[in-house]
C-alpha cells in the first residue's frame, strides 16, 4: 500500500474537528481517569483516517501525557514503579507483536482490513467494559456502596500464595511477593490491546487489581508507567513503518491540554457513580458508532455482498453522527457538572457573611475592605508539612510567627488516599499514617517548647491543595503556611502546581516559605499597585509590622508597557500607603521602580535585606484556581525569601 495513502488531507474543518475531539478526549480523560483513547481512535477513523494510522497517532499523542501523569502521581506515593516496569517489559513485547499483526493485516487486506480489525476489537472491548461499568455504576447507586473500601480479591490472594522458585518479586503496592510469571500474560495482553486500539488500560488496570491484588488507585497510577513504556515503543515501531501522522497527534494533543484540566475540576463536583455513568455512556455510544460501519468494511473486503445504493455512505454518515453525539453528550454532562458546581460554590460564597477590615488613609478617610477573615487578624494559623526538608522552613516560621502573634497553630500533614473511590493498600496506608503521626508529634513538641498552642491532624485525600483549603475553612484560619521546594536550573522557573492552586483556592492569606528562608523581622517589602488587592496587602502588612516591630518598604512599579496614566499613579500609591502606615505607628518608607513588576519587587527585597515580601492576590474559584498567572506567581518563582500572599474578597 502506498505510504501516502495512510495520511488524509486536512482542511480547516478537519483541523477544527480534531481540536474539538482532542478537547473532549482530554475532558473525558480528566474526568474518568482514562487515557481517552477509546474516544480519540474511533473519532479519527470517522474522519477517514485508516484504523492503523489512528491507533499509531493516538499512541504518539498519549505517551508524553502518560509520563507527566506518572511523575505527578508518583509524588503522592501512588505509583509502584517496579511493578510498572516489570509489566512494561512484557507489555512492550505485546505492543511489538500487536503492531506486527496490525501491519500484516494492512498489507494483506488493505485499509478496509485494518479498519475492520480495529472496529471489531473496539466493539468487543467496549461491549464488555462499557456494559460492566454501567452495571457497576447502577449497582453502586442503588446499594449506596460507592464509598465502600475495596478488598483484595480471592483470586489475587491465591496468586500471591503461589511460590515459584527464582521468579518471586516483592511489590510494595501488593505488599506481597508475586511470581513474575503471572505478570507476563497481563503485560503482554495489555500491550497487545494497546497496539490494537491504543487503550491497554482496559486490561492492565483490572489485571493488576483483580489478579495481582493492587489497590485500584495504585493500579490506575501504575498503568501510566506501563502506558509510557508501551507508547514510546509503539510510537517508534509504527513511525519506523511510516504510520504515525504527527499532524493528528499534535492537533489532538493541543486540544486535550485544555480539556483535561476542566475534566479534572469536574470530578470534584460529582458523586463517584456519575463518573462511571459518563464513562459507560460514552463507551456504549461509541460501540454503536463503530458497529454500524462494520458491514461497510465487510463489503469492501467482499466478505459479504455489495451494499445497495448509497447504503455505505449512509452508514458512514450515521456512524459519524453518532460519534459526534457521543462526544457532545460526554462533554455536556461534564461541563454541566462543572457549571453546577461552580455556581453552587459562588452562591455559598455570596451568602457567607464577610468580615470587614478598615485601612486608614490620609486625611482620616477609610477604605472598607471585605474579606472572609479580617485583614491583619493573626489568631489561627494552619501549617501544612509533609515532613520533608522543604517543609522545615514552613514549620519553623509558623512557630515563630505564632509565638509573636500569640496565635493558635494547627499542623497537618497529608497522606494520599481518595476516599471517594479507592484506598491505598492496608499495610502501605498504615505505614504512611504512622510516619505522618510521628512527624506531627515532633512538630507539636517543638510548639510546646516555644510556648505555642498547637493541634495536629493527619489529613487523607487525593488533592493536596483542596484538602488544605478545606481544613483552613473548617478551622476559620487567618493564615496558611506552606513550604516551597528548592529548585535548580530550569525548574527554578516554576512553582509547584499544588502551591499555586492552594493560593488560588484559599480564602485566607498564604505564607510561602522556601526551605532556607527566615522571617526574623529585619524588613518587610510591601508591593502594591494601588488596587483594593494592594490595599488589602497594605492593611495586613501594617498589622503584622506592628506585631513584629519591623520597618516596611512600600514598592510600586511603573511598568513600561502600561499606559502613561497608569504609570503616573505609582508615586501617589507609594505616598498614600506610606503615610497611612506611619500614621498607624509603623516605620515605613517607599520607592517607585521602573521595569517588570516581579523583577523590581524581588530586587527591592534583595537590596533592602527584607526577609518577607507581602503582596495581594485576586480571590479565585473554580476554573480560575488553575491559572494564577500574575505577578504573585512570578515573584514566588524568583525570590528566595518568604512571600505572604494576602487574599481580598
Amino acid at each position: 500500500m502506498d505510504a501516502a495513502a495512510n495520511f488524509i488531507p486536512l482542511d480547516l474543518f478537519d483541523i477544527a474537528y480534531l481540536l474539538i475531539v482532542g478537547f473532549i478526549g482530554g475532558l473525558v480523560s480528566g474526568f474518568i481517569g482514562s487515557g481517552g483513547a477509546f474516544v480519540l481512535t474511533p473519532a479519527m477513523m470517522s474522519l477517514g483516517v485508516p484504523g492503523i494510522v489512528a491507533v499509531a497517532s493516538n499512541m504518539c499523542h498519549k505517551f508524553p501525557k502518560a509520563l507527566v501523569g506518572a511523575i505527578k502521581r508518583a509524588r503522592y506515593g501512588q505509583v509502584d514503579v517496579k511493578l510498572g516496569l516489570v509489566l512494561g517489559v512484557s507489555a512492550e513485547a505485546g505492543v511489538l507483536y500487536g503492531a506486527h499483526l496490525q501491519e500484516s493485516i494492512q498489507r494483506a487486506f488493505g485499509a478496509a482490513g485494518s479498519n475492520l480489525y480495529v472496529s471489531l476489537a473496539f466493539v468487543l472491548v467496549l461491549a464488555v467494559v462499557g456494559g460492566y461499568v454501567m452495571w457497576d455504576a447502577v449497582s453502586a447507586y442503588r446499594s449506596g456502596t460507592s464509598r465502600a473500601q475495596e478488598k483484595v480479591s480471592r483470586l489475587a490472594r491465591r496468586i500471591q500464595a503461589v511460590d515459584i522458585p527464582y521468579t518471586m518479586l516483592y511489590f510494595r503496592s501488593l505488599d506481597a511477593r508475586v511470581s513474575v510469571l503471572f505478570t507476563i500474560p497481563i503485560g503482554f495482553a495489555t500491550g497487545m490491546l494497546a497496539a490494537t486500539i491504543a487503550v491497554g488500560g482496559f486490561i492492565g488496570v483490572p489485571g493488576m487489581h483483580y489478579l495481582l491484588g493492587a489497590p485500584s488507585l495504585m493500579a490506575s497510577a501504575t498503568e501510566l508507567v506501563i502506558a509510557f513504556v508501551m507508547g514510546l515503543g509503539g510510537t517508534i515501531k509504527y513511525s519506523w513503518s511510516g504510520l504515525v501522522d504527527i499532524r493528528l497527534a499534535m492537533i489532538i494533543l493541543a486540544g486535550s491540554l485544555f480539556g483535561i484540566q476542566l475534566g479534572a475540576i469536574g470530578t470534584t463536583y460529582v458523586k463517584p457513580y456519575m463518573i462511571k455513568v459518563v464513562m459507560g455512556t460514552i463507551m456504549v455510544v461509541v460501540l454503536v458508532s463503530r458497529a454500524l460501519v462494520i458491514p461497510v468494511y465487510l463489503s469492501e473486503l467482499e466478505l459479504i455482498g455489495p451494499l445497495a445504493g448509497g447504503t455505505a455512505k449512509v452508514l458512514k454518515g450515521v456512524s459519524f453522527g453518532i460519534m459526534m453525539f457521543a462526544l457532545v453528550t460526554g462533554a455536556m454532562i461534564i461541563l454541566q457538572a462543572l457549571r453546577k458546581g461552580m455556581r453552587t460554590e459562588r452562591e455559598a460564597q455570596a451568602v457567607a457573611a464577610p468580615a470587614v477590615a478598615v485601612m486608614p488613609l490620609p486625611g482620616g478617610a477609610a477604605q472598607v475592605l471585605p474579606q472572609l477573615s479580617p485583614l491583619g487578624r493573626f489568631e489561627r494559623f494552619l501549617v501544612a508539612s509533609d515532613g520533608s526538608e522543604y517543609s522545615a522552613g514552613a514549620v519553623r516560621e509558623a512557630l515563630r510567627l505564632a509565638k509573636r502573634c500569640g496565635a493558635r497553630l494547627r499542623a497537618v500533614t497529608f497522606v494520599a488516599a481518595d476516599q471517594e473511590h479507592e484506598t491505598l493498600g492496608e499495610q502501605i496506608l498504615k505505614h504512611e499514617l504512622d510516619a505522618a503521626r510521628v512527624h506531627l508529634e515532633q512538630v507539636a513538641a517543638g510548639a510546646t517548647a516555644a510556648g505555642v498552642d498547637c493541634e495536629i491532624e493527619v489529613v487523607q485525600g487525593f488533592s493536596v491543595h483542596d484538602r488544605i483549603v478545606d481544613e483552613s475553612e473548617r478551622m476559620r484560619a487567618d493564615l496558611i503556611v506552606v513550604g516551597r521546594r528548592g529548585r535548580r536550573g530550569l525548574a527554578r522557573m516554576m512553582v509547584g502546581d499544588a502551591t499555586l492552586k492552594l493560593i488560588g483556592g484559599a480564602h485566607c492569606s498564604v505564607l510561602v516559605v522556601p526551605r532556607a528562608a527566615e522571617v526574623r523581622g529585619r524588613r518587610f517589602v510591601l508591593a502594591s499597585d494601588g488596587s483594593r488587592f494592594g490595599d488589602a496587602a497594605a492593611a495586613a502588612a501594617g498589622n503584622l509590622a506592628k506585631r513584629c516591630e519591623t520597618p516596611v518598604t512600600v514598592v510600586s512599579v511603573a511598568v513600561p508597557s502600561h499606559p502613561e496614566t497608569r504609570r503616573r499613579e505609582a508615586p501617589g500609591v507609594v505616598e498614600r500607603i506610606v503615610r497611612a502606615l506611619r500614621s498607624d505607628g509603623v516605620d515605613a518608607d517607599g520607592e517607585v521602580a521602573q521595569g517588570l513588576a516581579a523583577d523590581m519587587i524581588v530586587a527591592a527585597a534583595a537590596r533592602t535585606g527584607a526577609d518577607l515580601i507581602i503582596m495581594g492576590s485576586h480571590g479565585r474559584t473554580g476554573f480560575e484556581r488553575l491559572v494564577l498567572g500574575s505577578n504573585t506567581e512570578r515573584v514566588l518563582n524568583r525570590t528566595q525569601c518568604a512571600v505572604l500572599v494576602v487574599k481580598a474578597a
